[in-house]
């Protein structure tokens, strides 16, 4: 009984977090699920607590990046850096579109994929309709982005988050373990994308069309002062690892400097907590309870001894992993997987090599369907308030060729990194 339970729970918070019945936030589901699960005895308030617990410095990362990109935008950074990449171009329609890639790619890797999803997508898709261009390629480039370029940093994506908190990662040695392989995975999806939309993209554009990039900040002093601050956090990220000081505190404190200085030069109000997406607090909160109750179930021990079949060789154990969870993550959203995968790999004693393989597979391996990560969800339903819209089927078509290439690939090179003296 307790099992069919916990599945059936499991399922059924699985269920409305991709329906969404009567437009509700996926928080309501995860919620529920997780109360359920207590309600039920399938865990205790123990269990359930000290779970959440053990998640806090994962919370109070995303509100200091959300904050931070708030903060950001709020100085004009985002649109100003877009109206960059577009005029970089001079007119040329498919250099408009690899500046695209790689802004988004640089936004994704420092500054988390759902500011690329949530603040960037909807600027290039009004300077594309503002240049009459065809929205796809660059709606699906920034879906797609938001995914393939999460890889680099542990602020990049919150599944980086709780890998780093689950298995405690040192920043800078997660970045230099992953640059290559995220490297090689944005090469292999650019090159894959100008040869898949090849005939979609412009021969060129009119740059006139474009506004000056400075006309777009309200207040020089508070931009320069925001990338400065920028600038600053990235560094400290790096520097603080040394010292074992946590990353969510290097960017409360930029994000401080940042608001002391934008009362100062009178470019905040209150509205700019309205930027914040409140409702992923307990969204997340929800799925480490619900995840909880699932590995009172015990399955993580059999999934293990799957991954120990798999020998003890980086490479199969590397791509065994990644696309485990690469494909988990198509059928139950790539964050319940991560909770679920980290359970199986600690279960399993698993080494480096298979922790980051699922990694890989939590990041790049929800590019096949439209729910396979909160990004591309949100990308999708962004670009729909504009009148873009892309099916399923569509972007299934797209992933279905990207994806496998873009696992192996990267997972080739996460190997060499582990293979290299």
């Amino acid at each position: 009984m307790q099992t069919v339970l916990t599945v059936g729970l499991f399922l059924l918070t699985l269920v409305l977090i991709l329906v969404r019945p009567y437009g509700l936030n996926e928080a309501w589901a995860t919620s529920l699920g997780g109360l359920l699960m207590l309600l039920f005895g399938l865990e205790t308030w123990q269990q359930a607590w000290r779970t959440v617990a053990e998640g806090a410095d994962v919370l109070a990362f995303l509100f200091t990046l959300m904050l931070l990109s708030a903060l950001l935008d709020a100085s004009g950074f985002f649109e100003w850096a877009a109206i960059h990449a577009a005029r970089a171009a001079r007119g040329d329609g498919k250099t408009l579109f690899r500046n695209v890639f790689l802004l988004g790619s640089v936004i994704t890797a420092f500054l988390s994929l759902d500011t690329t999803a949530i603040i960037l997508t909807p600027i290039v898709l009004a300077f594309v309709s503002r240049l009459k261009l065809k929205a796809r390629p660059f709606l699906v480039a920034c879906a797609f982005v938001a995914n393939t370029a999460s890889l680099l940093l542990p602020v990049s994506n919150l599944t980086n988050l709780l890998f780093l908190s689950a298995f405690q990662f040192r920043f800078a040695e997660f970045a230099l373990r992953m640059v290559l392989p995220q490297v090689v995975a944005i090469a292999v999806n650019y090159f894959l994308f100008r040869w898949l939309f090849r005939a979609e993209l412009p021969p060129g554009f009119e740059v006139d069309e474009l506004p000056e990039a400075n006309s777009v900040l309200p207040d020089a002093a508070y931009f320069h002062g925001a990338v400065l601050v920028l600038a600053g956090v990235l560094i400290g990220y790096f520097v603080g690892s040394l010292y074992h000081v946590p990353p969510y505190k290097i960017a409360l404190v930029g994000c401080g400097v940042l608001l002391i200085w934008g009362a100062v030069r009178q470019q905040l109000n209150r509205h700019i907590l309205h930027e914040i997406s409140w409702p992923l607090f307990p969204f997340v909160i929800g799925l480490f309870v619900v995840i909880r109750g699932v590995e009172n179930l015990g399955l993580a021990p059999i999934a293990a001894r799957g991954l120990e079949k798999v020998g003890s060789t980086s490479l199969p154990q590397i791509v065994a992993t990644a696309f485990g969870t690469g494909i988990g993550s198509n059928i139950v959203n790539n964050i319940p997987m991560a909770l679920l995968s980290i359970s199986v790999l600690r279960g399993a004693h698993a080494t480096h090599p298979a922790q980051y393989g699922a990694l890989l597979g939590c990041n790049l391996g929800p590019n096949l369907t439209l729910t396979g990560s909160l990004a591309t969800m949100l990308v999708i339903t962004g670009a729909r308030k504009r009148g873009e819209d892309m099916g399923a089927w569509e972007f299934f078509r797209v992933g279905i060729i990207t994806t496998p290439l873009l696992l192996i690939s990267s997972a080739i090179a996460l190997w060499l990194t582990f293979a290299r003296p």
